[in-house]
């Protein structure tokens, strides 16, 4: 059942320009959120070229107790143009989390449906712990956090707040529904294997 009279965080992203000043919030709560991680990040997301959110990761990568970060992302851009100046953007910012994921806690997917067809993500979704979830247009790429118009939604369960279990078992099953339809099984199973 669907979530009713919850509080909605709205996080945009606006360029400066002669009548207004600049926004960045969606940038600011990305950060906010991978530094508040305690068990999970994961990021389902169109692209993978925004170098602060990518060494903000790295540094929790580091961290002999940070959390685990799983990434969705396409195996590669869909146009010529963006497969050079992307997948090279996203292959740099991937060595980078590789080579600091000294715990062994990042695991990076690129989806495929039957017979090994890729498929393109063009989700923009954060979910951190089960605290807080980010849904909107914006991806994780430079344009998206300080050039383009973009808007996201945030759904947090706060602790100690009415409702809290409620939000928090709708993010934790909005993560686990999108992760397990992307390997083909029930949100039950993946659970289970998870337990």
């Amino acid at each position: 059942e669907p979530l009713r009279a919850v509080d909605v965080g709205i996080a945009r992203t606006q360029p400066a320009l002669p009548n207004h000043a600049e926004v960045r919030e969606v940038e600011a709560l990305n950060l906010a959120a991978v530094a508040a991680a305690v068990q999970a990040i994961y990021l389902e997301n169109q692209y993978l070229a925004a170098r602060s959110l990518a060494e903000a990761l790295a540094a929790r990568l580091r961290e002999p107790d940070g959390p685990e970060i799983v990434i969705v992302l396409p195996r590669s851009s869909e146009s010529r143009l963006e497969q050079q100046s992307m997948d090279s953007a996203r292959h740099r910012l991937l060595r980078l989390l590789w080579e600091a994921d000294a715990h062994g806690r990042l695991g990076v997917y690129f989806p495929v449906a039957a017979g090994g067809v890729p498929v393109y993500v063009h989700s923009k979704v954060m979910v951190i712990d089960e605290r807080l979830l980010r849904i909107g247009s914006s991806n994780l790429n430079n344009r998206s956090l300080g050039f383009d118009s973009e808007c996201d939604l945030a759904l947090e369960a706060v602790p100690d707040t009415s409702g809290h279990a409620t939000v928090a078992s709708e993010i934790a099953y909005t993560r686990d529904d999108l992760w397990a339809e992307h390997l083909g099984i029930s949100v039950e199973l993946l659970r289970a294997e998870i337990a």
